[in-house]
């Protein structure tokens, strides 16, 4: 990847933009214990500290579920909710969004088992199955929470189905953003992520990593991303390998 490493080292103006379940951080059964790769958490402090450089951090989480395990601040901006919660800002929710999210909350809750939960964000409501041992159960209840009927599809995730109240996307969020730099690095592991690799556009310079070993026959079968790192260890590398470049060539 010398020659990728290059060019985001060398662009005048880049967004280096990144998911943090799965991508800086490794997954967990209990969200909140979970703490983020110690490289990638030094790597990003320091390209957010160099010139021509923003970090952004966009998750599913919800913004203050984010802080609670993500250690970076401002410089570095924190976009939780799929996008839908940036630092300042976010879309008010209109009567019937709010009462269709609240009925989907509650079907939720008659599907999950103990000690499955059901997350409640302020756009969405997402069923957790990580915790649960029994194989089959954890498929049904995933299966069961699919079928529910709702004005915006569920988007399945690792052990999550998750409900939104808004379209809002990390697509969506990207797609706006990154029209203020010269190129755009994204880097995600999950479905969600999908949406933010599929509005990079490799021929201005953006570059999009898949995090996670390939799972069909080929590298490219589960992504539209056009590179991969097997690892959190590895995007960390990544990222602190991009923060020197990037500063040698500044100097």
């Amino acid at each position: 990847m010398s020659k990728l490493l290059s060019s985001l080292a060398q662009v005048e103006n880049l967004l280096v933009c990144v998911d943090f379940d799965g991508t800086i951080c490794e997954l967990g059964p209990d969200a909140y214990a979970v703490q983020p790769h110690p490289g990638a958490i030094t790597a990003l402090e320091e390209l957010a500290g160099l010139s021509g450089t923003t970090v952004a951090v966009l998750s599913g989480r919800h913004l203050e579920g984010l802080r609670q395990v993500c250690p970076l601040r401002e410089p570095v901006i924190l976009v939780g909710s799929h996008g839908a919660e940036p630092t300042h800002g976010g879309p008010t929710l209109s009567a019937d969004e709010q009462a269709e999210l609240d009925r989907i909350g509650a079907e939720l809750k008659r599907i999950a088992v103990a000690p499955s939960f059901v997350e409640e964000k302020p756009y969405q409501r997402v069923l957790h199955v990580a915790k649960v041992k029994d194989v089959t159960l954890r498929a049904a209840m995933l299966r069961d929470a699919l079928a529910l009927t709702s004005r915006i599809p569920p988007m399945p995730g690792h052990n999550v189905v998750e409900f939104s109240a808004v379209t809002t996307t990390k697509g969506t969020w990207l797609a706006a953003e990154k029209t203020r730099f010269d190129a755009t690095l994204f880097a995600g592991d999950d479905v969600t992520d999908e949406t933010a690799l599929a509005v990079l556009d490799p021929a201005r310079g953006d570059v999009g990593i898949k995090v996670g070993a390939a799972t069909g026959s080929t590298d490219s079968t589960d992504t539209c991303a056009q590179h991969r790192l097997d690892s959190v260890e590895e995007m960390a590398q990544f990222l602190l390998i991009l923060a020197v470049a990037r500063r040698s060539a500044q100097d």
